[in-house]
């Protein structure tokens, strides 16, 4: 080769040279930013909690003294995500402490859902005879300063994402207080860092968890390696716990099935559990197809209607709601659902946290599955629990599954009281706010930093 052609052959080569060696340059640079801002992630957060020891020494004197009660505010979003009724009873009812609900602004769906969710939260939270406040007043256009007018000693997430809730309430506005986060949901995704790695997660003085395989969940995938972990058991199945639903078949009544769909009508990261669109009119016929014989309540995710807006527009989606709120044979429930579980016969769904929860109710429940694997969705624990489910791939299934719970005949029942008695009961004889509030009061006089 001449010297003419090495030169033409550089030339040509020599800028995809450089643009391949400036995107590995980067690549590194990139990887050296990750690590260093996991370093400074881990540094903070375990400065935050060694700050930790001196809220609990505080708090360890007052509660000794006797002459001031531990004021606890929890913050609620959604009435039908809130979890925390029974710990709330419970802290209630205990002279060493002072509970209040303050419900809090939600933001990434404009201003009219905020203020609508706002009303409904606070009007549900006042008829159950809750301590409540809104951290929004509408009348003089101004926000409760947490600190200055509610000075809390404990502050209770109930949500753990940042852009949900209003920035003043995000907890990294209260890193001098001792946080906790209670999982609105029975984990179940496989979105590790989503849903165990958060900064809520890792900020929190201390996390409660549905079971220890939740908890080893936190051990391998967050930065704090589970230390702030507490195995309590979810303490969304306590009133179910309390009032042991067992179910007993009827022959002659009227069944009522629960129809649950999730909101993700489009896949949110890995999160894609939806049959709606597949399944939404289907439902209404079988609504009229047996009229005499079931009553269906549509229980959509609080979600579904802001989402199918953006896909149906809101003159269809409020039909279609409009609609299942008329039928005869039919209802709508868009709040809290114990007692709907409690008082049904069967549930068909898509949802997250009800893929366990109603099992809690001891009753039929079946699975709309969509074409994605569910092993790309579902963690171990996840899948065990769709192990004891109905399923349903089509119209057909879901129509048999109806015409069985009519009938009464359930031959899984064996299996999934199997699975409730081995893997869902709360640890130590125990409901799951018991467990919460015993080991709060147990962390305060032992003053200790790291859960056990």
């Amino acid at each position: 080769m001449n010297q003419l052609s090495l030169k033409k052959n550089l030339k040509r080569v020599l800028p995809d040279f450089i643009l391949l060696l400036g995107r590995k340059v980067l690549l590194f640079l990139h990887f050296l930013l990750s690590i260093k801002r996991k370093y400074e992630l881990k540094k903070h957060y375990s400065d935050v909690h060694k700050r930790y020891r001196y809220n609990l020494h505080n708090l360890n004197m007052k509660m000794t003294s006797g002459n001031e009660k531990i004021r606890c505010v929890y913050f609620a979003l959604f009435p039908s995500i809130w979890k925390c009724d029974e710990m709330y009873q419970i802290m209630k009812n205990d002279d060493r402490f002072e509970p209040l609900v303050l419900v809090c602004p939600i933001i990434n769906h404009g201003r009219e859902n905020m203020l609508q969710n706002m009303e409904d939260c606070y009007n549900q939270m006042k008829e159950k005879g809750y301590n409540v406040r809104k951290a929004y007043d509408l009348e003089n256009d101004k926000y409760i300063d947490v600190c200055k007018d509610l000075n809390p000693d404990i502050i209770v997430y109930t949500n753990p994402y940042e852009g949900l809730i209003d920035h003043r309430y995000y907890i990294k506005k209260f890193e001098n207080i001792l946080t906790i986060y209670i999982p609105y949901f029975f984990g179940l995704n496989i979105e590790y860092n989503m849903f165990n790695n958060l900064y809520l997660h890792n900020i929190v003085w201390r996390l409660y968890c549905e079971t220890p395989v939740h908890k080893g969940f936190y051990q391998n995938y967050q930065y704090m390696k589970g230390k702030n972990v507490y195995c309590s058991g979810y303490p969304g199945i306590d009133a179910f716990l309390k009032n042991n639903p067992i179910h007993n078949q009827k022959t002659n009544e009227i069944k009522t099935i629960i129809w649950a769909p999730h909101h993700t009508i489009e896949p949110v990261g890995k999160v894609n559990f939806s049959c709606f669109i597949k399944y939404s009119e289907f439902m209404i016929e079988m609504t009229r197809k047996y009229e005499d014989k079931v009553f269906f309540v549509f229980k959509p995710h609080p979600l579904l209607r802001n989402r199918l807006n953006l896909l149906w527009g809101k003159e269809k989606t409020d039909a279609y709601y409009h609609l299942w709120d008329t039928m005869q044979n039919a209802s709508i429930n868009e709040g809290d659902y114990i007692d709907l579980f409690l008082e049904s016969d069967a549930m068909i769904h898509d949802s997250g946290s009800f893929l366990t929860e109603y099992l809690y109710a001891h009753k039929p429940v079946m699975r709309t599955m969509n074409d994605v694997d569910p092993k790309t969705m579902y963690n171990d624990f996840a899948l065990d629990v769709l192990d004891v489910y109905y399923k349903a791939y089509n119209e057909q299934d879901i129509e048999k599954f109806i015409q069985n719970v009519i009938d009464g005949v359930d031959p899984m029942k064996e299996v999934r009281e199997k699975f409730y008695q081995e893997r869902l009961l709360p640890p130590y004889g125990k409901l799951a706010s018991e467990n919460i509030v015993n080991d709060i009061i147990d962390s305060i006089k032992n003053q200790r930093v790291f859960a056990e």
